[in-house]
């Protein structure tokens, strides 16, 4: 999603882990909550600590940088628009009569997934974005920080097209944050963890005891949940800052990784996932304590990543045969060159 110089395998295993959690995190609010608020004391503690998945993927852009080019930005869309185009055709296959052309053109714009949408969007202003952070002092990027964090959390809670932190606005924040890092002071491993642990006992502990007096768009709800609240993004951000403190190096978990971004696009597509979360949601009925459910959702993630991985290196032969035959054509190459010309200016 981003370019790198190389890659790193500590941040490669975190995307893997943010994917774990974005996939952890869907069953619960799509399968296991829906009809079981009895469960929310336990499952409504434990999403506040997954949803920091997304907001990891955009610190490692932010940390490594992404670099436009419309060679990759029309790599990214075709990729998606693949597997958009794939799976609803498989789906009209298996059921005929919900075909249509209409829905056919549809799956073309790979806009079902809100994070795809936006990520499009982000990709396109990258330019944009990173004249700031090209000559920048530290300080100026944090006072750049400050201003992204007030118009994205502050005005957040005014404005309803900013206030859950799916927008550009709230990931350029993030990026800037990702960049920031870079630059920044290393912490030991150990005290990272230790502050990444401390501080998620206390949200999970302040959701589990006030599990009742934290509405849906309050304060406290507010700090913590939406992708744009103060202490998810201080979270996430200690998260990353583990994982880049580390020093790994594995083809596997690299091969792995390469893979990640295909696990949300197929196991979130809108035409598979109510089929999935049905099959999930019929297990909460067959344990008798709610407990229980936690590593066995955690084990069903862990298999779901691994299939739609193998499904990913099966198929990726045929987009990146796509992507190859647009991008190496005679026309596209005459436009991305005038395009690198006029950005290298």
């Amino acid at each position: 999603m981003d370019k790198e110089k190389s890659r790193e395998s500590n941040f490669e295993l975190l995307r893997i882990f943010s994917m774990l959690y974005i996939v952890f995190y869907h069953f619960i609010v799509y399968a296991i909550k829906p009809g079981s608020p009895e469960l929310d004391y336990l499952m409504n503690p434990i999403t506040n600590i997954l949803h920091v998945g997304v907001i990891c993927f955009i610190l490692i852009s932010g940390y490594w940088g992404i670099k436009f080019s419309l060679k990759g930005f029309v790599k990214l869309f075709l990729q998606c628009s693949f597997y958009s185009i794939l799976i609803y055709l498989v789906f009209s296959t298996i059921n005929p009569e919900q075909y249509s052309s209409e829905g056919l053109i549809q799956s073309i714009l790979p806009f079902q997934w809100w994070f795809i949408q936006i990520y499009l969007c982000f990709y396109l202003l990258t330019p944009v974005i990173n004249i700031p952070l090209k000559t920048s002092s530290r300080q100026k990027k944090m006072i750049y920080i400050i201003i992204l964090g007030i118009v994205s959390y502050l005005f957040g809670q005014f404005i309803p097209g900013l206030s859950d932190g799916k927008n550009c606005i709230n990931f350029i924040f993030i990026y800037y944050i990702g960049d920031y890092l870079r630059t920044c002071m290393k912490l030991k491993p150990k005290r990272i963890l230790f502050y990444y642990i401390i501080l998620n006992v206390v949200f999970f502990s302040c959701t589990m005891l006030l599990r009742n007096q934290i509405p849906a768009g309050g304060f406290l709800y507010n700090f913590i949940f939406p992708y744009n609240s103060i202490g998810l993004i201080f979270n996430a951000t200690l998260l990353f800052m583990l994982f880049s403190s580390l020093t790994i190096k594995s083809k596997i978990i690299n091969w792995v990784a390469a893979s990640i971004l295909p696990v949300y696009m197929i196991h979130e597509n809108h035409f598979l996932s109510r089929y999935l979360y049905e099959e999930i949601a019929s297990i909460k009925g067959a344990m008798a304590d709610p407990w229980l459910l936690i590593p066995t959702l955690i084990l069903l993630a862990i298999i779901v990543i691994s299939v739609c991985v193998l499904i990913d290196k099966v198929l990726s032969p045929v987009y990146k045969l796509l992507q190859k035959a647009v991008i190496n054509s005679k026309y596209f190459e005459k436009i991305n060159s005038k395009i690198e010309q006029i950005l290298a200016q």
